[in-house]
């Protein structure tokens, strides 16, 4: 019989880390000093990667923006019971990973991160597949700090857990109490000159815009805000009503209109120096017959779809609403007026069509609360083709989503009104994706051409935008119905953050600015409608705009939106432009008349977002 017998094992010996030898007292006062520095290292990293220097910021600005650091390392401080270095590591890592994120936001949507954005995760979520995560020089810098500042406190030796000394505490608390109350509700941040910036954060620095845009989440009334005040504007701009009739000079109303908001769908061209191959859009150029075309200016860059949704079915700006929120995540109530319930009113049956996921921008609950008929998400379109990818990493192509438009006309009874409002996808971001079902044809040339890929691919998919367009219209052209279609765009895409810092600088003024706000819209009808061309003016008086070339009855707000139109044809977030063609930057001071029209405006638009059991009644909706 043979035995093993097993050799006894020796310990295991665990690696142990190198400590630095410091007695008690010097670790003491390196966790203070850590306390102290760890907070304007992470303010240095976070700004940038906010394309930040200490130099854009004011004194002010920064012992501001540092205050929250520090209180957020105070609230580290009694969690990880009083240990200092533990609270300025954990503070530290959480302000650098947000200074990350931020970064990414920058890069996916050209601006910074709002209080907003945490309401649309989910939304994000959705397209976050589709973006290349790969850290880029300014993001591997940080890395490489933050990584050596973590193996630098690694060496410290681990400090003992101390019991929370009360009366401390309870004097810190009240210290942090007194800032935030200090902060939020009184005027002491607007004194010093400090406002939400939805341009930029340059000037404010990431966490002190953040908590700047949070205490303007709430709307204040309008100074001149009373029912006397909305009795008069009502008055003047009553509603029309349902059965009014068509006026004498164009007696032809359309059967069907149909709505496209295409995503992300703009003319590069109107930026300085910026060239191609060959015309984007030669199509939607070509069209004069029968058309009203030329610019709106929204009030969303890169993202925030829903906002210009939001702002042409509404015809309420976001530009008077706290920066960075989204209506459709906060504002929007069952029977909110709407253009959709206009045109339930008018008798049209209401589709609303989007070939991408229900769960973007809480659409089902707001399509459901204007009152849509049917309502069609991606699953619903019928042989779906799609570009840059297959069905999970790609999205259905405009031509796919103008086939099914025509098929739910086609499903229709003759002769029954059809209201179609549809957001199409093939456009969205990244623009460094496959290039599946796309052809390259369009390129930059001139002193930017090679220079950026993107910029190459999302001009590529303009193109076909501008063909699968044609399909339609071709298609239309040939219906017996009168039928009128309106194509705008939601916003410019963030194709590379240099690209525009690039053709418009670093700082440009409002006047350049507003050019990164530029969408095309057209609006066509295969009969005959007066026709203008380059018609310029902001999406909140888009869908007047529509109804008044439609010749249907129009609201009372619409109404007064058509004369506001005459007085400041563009008002968005970036600013205002008056009738003579100057630019005002958002929060500037106005002149007196101008000042005056859009204060009824900001009037009319807080009865209606803000105090919905006193709306005007029958102003916002067709008279009864």
């Amino acid at each position: 019989m043979t035995y093993t017998v097993e050799a006894p094992r020796g310990r295991q010996r665990r690696f142990r880390r190198p400590r630095l030898p410091l007695t008690e007292g010097q670790l003491a006062w390196t966790g203070r000093a850590l306390l102290v520095f760890l907070p304007l290292l992470a303010f240095a990293l976070v700004e940038y990667l906010n394309y930040n220097s200490w130099d854009d910021f004011t004194p002010v600005q920064a012992a501001l923006n540092l205050a929250w650091y520090y209180l957020l390392e105070l609230i580290f401080y009694f969690l990880r019971r009083r240990r200092r270095i533990a609270a300025a590591r954990w503070a530290f890592g959480i302000a650098w990973g947000i200074g990350m994120a931020n970064h990414y936001l920058i890069s996916f949507r050209g601006r910074t991160l709002f209080p907003g954005d945490l309401l649309t995760l989910g939304t994000a979520v959705n397209v976050a597949g589709s973006y290349d995560y790969r850290p880029d020089g300014m993001q591997w810098c940080t890395i490489g700090i933050f990584v050596l500042a973590l193996a630098l406190l690694s060496l410290l030796p681990k400090e003992e857990r101390r019991p929370i000394h009360w009366p401390g505490a309870a004097a810190a608390a009240g210290g942090a109490a007194v800032f935030l109350a200090v902060f939020f509700a009184t005027p002491l941040v607007e004194s010093l000159g400090i406002e939400p910036s939805m341009w930029t954060t340059r000037g404010n620095g990431l966490v002190l815009n953040f908590t700047v845009c949070l205490k303007y989440m709430r709307v204040e009334k309008p100074d001149s805000y009373s029912q006397e005040t909305l009795a008069a504007l009502a008055g003047e701009s009553p509603s029309d009503t349902a059965d009014a009739e068509a006026s004498a000079d164009g007696s032809v109303r359309p059967v069907n209109v149909i709505v496209i908001m295409n995503e992300s769908l703009s003319d590069l061209s109107v930026l300085p120096g910026v060239e191609s191959n060959v015309d984007a859009m030669p199509f939607l150029r070509s069209l004069t017959e029968n058309t009203v075309k030329g610019y709106a200016y929204s009030s969303v860059f890169g993202g925030t779809t829903a906002n210009s949704e939001y702002e042409f079915l509404t015809g309420n700006t976001t530009a008077f609403l706290p920066a960075g929120t989204v209506p459709y995540q906060m504002y929007v109530s069952d029977g909110d007026p709407s253009l959709v319930g206009q045109m339930e009113a008018l008798g049209y049956t209401t589709i609303a069509a989007h070939p991408y996921r229900s769960s973007g921008w809480n659409r089902p609950t707001v399509y459901k609360n204007y009152g849509f008929d049917e309502v069609y998400f991606e699953s619903d379109f019928q042989d779906r083709e799609y570009m840059r990818g297959d069905e999970r990493t790609g999205y259905v192509t405009d031509l796919c989503d103008y086939e099914n438009l025509i098929r739910w006309y086609e499903e229709k009874e003759a002769g029954q009104p059809l209201f179609l409002f549809n957001v199409t996808m093939q456009n969205h971001s990244a623009y460094q994706m496959a290039w599946t079902n796309l052809p390259r044809e369009v390129w930059l040339t001139g002193e930017l051409e090679g220079r950026f890929q993107t910029v190459n691919q999302y001009l590529s998919l303009v193109y076909q935008s501008d063909q699968a367009f044609q399909y339609l219209i071709e298609y239309f052209s040939q219906v017996e119905e009168p039928t009128m279609v309106l194509l705008f765009g939601d916003h410019q895409p963030q194709v590379a953050t240099n690209f525009y810092t690039d053709v418009l600088g670093v700082n440009p003024d409002t006047a350049a600015a507003q050019k990164k706000q530029m969408v095309p819209f057209l609006i066509w009808a295969n009969y005959d409608i007066p026709e203008a061309q380059g018609v310029e003016l902001s999406l909140n008086y888009l869908s007047a705009l529509l109804m008044d070339t439609a010749n249907l009855p129009m609201t009372g707000y619409q109404k007064f939106l058509s004369q506001l139109w005459e007085a400041a044809p563009v008002i968005n977030t970036v600013g205002v432009r008056d009738a003579q063609g100057n630019w005002y930057r958002e929060n500037a001071a106005l002149p007196e008349e101008l000042d005056g029209a859009i204060e009824d405006y900001k009037v009319l638009l807080y009865n209606n977002v803000f105090d919905k059991n006193d709306r005007v009644e029958d102003f916002f909706t067709l008279a009864e």
